[in-house]
């Protein structure tokens, strides 16, 4: 059995490299924090402005048939799926497709 012993520029050469190592995750670690941030503040507008041309369709200043073209032009085919376009209106007489839900 052997004994080996580090050299001083052994142990300073393995100190950087845990410095550097350590950089690197902190990196990485920031990296993914902003990407998940600009997903966050992403999925935040599209709320908003669903939401927003919601209302307008509530209120009658947005067509629905408009609303049925930006869907069937824009959307994937999994998400033009959970609209019901093309059938008839309910029996309370509102549009089915886009719901909307309605303040008590």
């Amino acid at each position: 059995m052997s004994i080996v012993l580090k050299s001083p520029a052994r142990e300073k050469l393995e100190t950087k490299l845990q410095k550097l190592a350590k950089l690197q995750a902190d990196i990485k670690r920031l990296e993914n924090a902003d990407k998940v941030s600009a997903r966050k503040l992403d999925s935040r507008r599209k709320i908003v402005i669903g939401g927003c041309v919601i209302k307008a369709v509530s209120d009658g200043k947005l067509n629905h048939a408009w609303i049925e073209n930006l869907v069937m032009s824009f959307a994937s085919e999994r998400d033009k799926a959970i609209f019901d376009f093309g059938k008839p209106e309910s029996e309370n007489g509102e549009t089915v497709g886009v719901v909307i839900a309605k303040q008590e």
